[in-house]
């Protein structure tokens, strides 16, 4: 993985490498989105000057390596991917990348999981 910025963001991520949002994170996420600009108390957030804003530098958060890939898909897979990620608002592409992810990420956590209950045994 390429990261950009200061260690004890790189520290931080590397602790939690599941950065994709739970289904739960996911519905507040798009419920905050639809919530006009008008409706959002901001009354707890400070204002921040121009002089605060002349020290940040864009780039500093990580970015996973990404690699190019082939994979062959039936032609029924990508005609269903493309209608579901058309609901969305997704490119097909990347709502197969998610798919994909979460599946990972559960396959991984129950083999984790297996793993370390055989251990205990």
């Amino acid at each position: 993985m390429k990261w950009y910025g200061s260690s004890l963001h790189e520290k931080q991520v590397q602790q939690n490498e599941n950065v994709m949002p739970t289904k739960k994170q996911k519905k507040e996420l798009e419920a905050l989105a639809a919530m006009p600009d008008e409706q959002i108390d901001f009354s707890d957030i400070p204002e921040i000057s121009d002089k605060q804003w002349s020290g940040a530098i864009r780039g500093l958060f990580p970015r996973p390596e990404t690699r190019h890939i082939s994979i062959r898909l039936s032609a029924v897979d990508l005609v269903i991917a493309n209608k579901l990620a058309a609901a969305r608002g997704l490119p097909y592409q990347t709502y197969i990348k998610s798919l994909l992810h979460e599946s990972l990420v559960k396959e991984n956590s129950k083999q984790t999981r297996g793993s370390t209950n055989q251990t205990r045994k």
